[in-house]
């Protein structure tokens, strides 16, 4: 005689309510900054010796010949 099938069918249960995540939202402001204009206008590295040895060795600025 053939045993008991050993894989019952399971009793469906009630879906669980999810609960939405609710998140503060995070504002940031970014202030002006001086400071940073100034880096960007300084343009005196590329003045720089070693700086233009660079460009030359890497083929930076074409030379006219």
């Amino acid at each position: 005689m053939a045993s008991k099938w050993p894989f019952a069918k399971k009793s469906a249960e009630p879906p669980l309510a999810v609960e939405t995540d609710k998140r503060k939202i995070v504002e940031y402001e970014r202030k002006p900054d001086g400071e940073s204009k100034e880096k960007l206008a300084d343009r005196s590295h590329l003045e720089n010796k070693s700086f233009k040895d660079a460009m030359d060795l890497l083929g930076g600025e074409k030379k006219k010949s």
